[in-house]
């Protein structure tokens, strides 16, 4: 075995321990309002995405006009 098949195999003889109610509470609470919180927008990456669109559309229609010549 090498040492990390050795450290697996010890970490799955541990015995599972349960987290604190308080904790696993907050877990849920923050997880919900991560899920409930607005998007962040990125209009720098949206323009990029459109930019590339375009060019991709347009290389695309001159790449398939040209067929057709």
């Amino acid at each position: 075995m090498t040492e990390v098949d050795e450290l697996l195999a010890r970490l799955r003889n541990l015995e599972p321990i349960e987290p604190d109610r308080d904790f696993s509470r907050l877990v849920v609470l923050r997880g919900r309002q991560r899920l409930r919180a607005r998007p962040r927008r990125s209009p720098l990456a949206s323009t990029a995405v459109l930019g590339a669109v375009v060019a991709y559309l347009g290389w695309a229609l001159h790449f398939t006009s040209g067929l057709y010549r």
